[in-house]
């Protein structure tokens, strides 16, 4: 039964084939041994006319002569590979020329095969399977491959949705977010909540993995923290909290590094609670920007984590606070080099002044800049908080 099965969704279904020759004798040849095979065959005596039926019937395999009058096998091969909808046909060259360099220049021009004429049954109908079995394969791939894109594309619009739509809003404090994925969907976490008057938490969170695992247990994470307002003014308390409510999670592979801060916009001051996360980087105006000094722990959801210490940090007016995941100075270009601390360090530098929007503006693109193009590995999430 098992192996029955197997054999069906390997076969592929009904292909048409186009037979290209200027020898009637050995045209018919070919026809004949086609017949049978449950595959439409389609015939062509020269170049001209093949490529009409190429694009009146598209076919998925065409069995092409070399030596034809007009024009020859290697100009309707190219002819057919540089249309885009000839891209993934299977040409499969007929020739009597045992020439090394003849071949070769066919394989370049986008054959896949040759069959040597005399043309034995046997064999042509061997290599006609195994590469319309191989279309059949990428076909199905890339089929599966477009329709697991569209699920995680759709997974990754719903993840936006508990995500902050809005950031608070204070006359002495302000907040500001970018959030990017490497994969539609990912394990980046970040909120800015109220706790009360002028007082607010500040959640970074970055989930060990991609895609949907990641952005599984992201959104177990956010659903958690939301359950349990009432440690929010305590930063440890909130870490150890969400540590606690995943213990089932302790003896898996998943893990994630946190940072949390409750933030007093009067007195400008944070108290941090970090969890083998990046430590927030403090930019101030005269100054180098650094990393703030923490007390961290090992990640979250690994293991029992009681003793949890948190940082109080006095901050001043203008400063800005920088709060990211690794992804951020783990970027790469084209090259494999790696964006990096210093690096951010620098642009961060550059300026100290900015509103904390335009501070997250002025570093993502110069990530942009750098990569080049390359697509992040990375989920990159970037919060900043200006005290004025």
């Amino acid at each position: 039964m098992t192996s029955r099965t197997t054999d069906a969704a390997l076969t592929p279904p009904a292909a048409t084939i186009l037979v290209v020759d200027d020898s009637p004798v050995n045209l018919q040849v070919l026809v004949r041994t086609l017949h049978g095979t449950g595959h439409r065959i389609l015939a062509a005596r020269d170049g001209r006319t093949a490529l009409d039926i190429m694009r009146r019937a598209r076919p998925d395999l065409v069995l092409l002569d070399v030596m034809m009058p007009e024009l020859d096998g290697f100009e309707v091969c190219r002819t057919i590979k540089a249309d885009p909808e000839g891209q993934d046909t299977i040409v499969i060259f007929l020739s009597a020329l045992g020439d090394v360099s003849d071949k070769v220049s066919g394989l370049q021009l986008g054959a896949v095969d040759y069959i040597t004429k005399p043309i034995q049954a046997e064999e042509v109908l061997a290599r006609v399977a195994t590469h319309l079995t191989r279309q059949y394969l990428e076909r199905e791939l890339r089929r599966s491959r477009d329709r697991l894109n569209r699920e995680l594309a759709s997974a990754g619009r719903m993840q936006r949705l508990i995500l902050p739509p809005s950031l608070p809003e204070h006359p002495a404090v302000q907040f500001a977010a970018s959030y990017q994925t490497s994969r539609h969907a990912g394990g980046d976490y970040y909120d800015v909540v109220p706790i009360a008057t002028g007082h607010y938490g500040v959640m970074v969170a970055d989930v060990s993995g991609h895609g949907a695992p990641a952005a599984i247990i992201m959104a177990m994470i956010r659903a958690a923290f939301h359950s349990q307002r009432a440690v929010h003014p305590d930063a440890a308390a909130v870490l150890r909290t969400l540590n606690d409510h995943f213990d089932y999670l302790w003896d898996t592979e998943m893990f994630s590094t946190a940072v949390y801060a409750t933030v007093d916009a009067e007195r400008r001051e944070l108290r941090l609670a970090c969890a083998g996360h990046p430590p927030p980087v403090l930019v101030r105006a005269g100054e180098e920007p650094r990393a703030l000094s923490v007390d961290a722990v090992p990640p979250l959801l690994m293991m029992p984590l009681p003793l949890i210490p948190t940082s109080s940090i006095q901050l001043q007016r203008g400063d800005r606070v920088l709060f990211y995941t690794d992804g951020v100075t783990e970027r790469v270009d084209r090259q494999g080099r790696m964006y990096d601390f210093p690096r951010l360090q620098a642009v961060l530098a550059e300026a100290p002044a900015l509103p904390p929007t335009a501070l997250i503006r002025h570093v993502v693109d110069d990530l942009e800049r750098f990569a080049d193009g390359h697509e992040p590995d990375d989920d990159l999430t970037l919060v900043a908080i200006g005290f004025d």
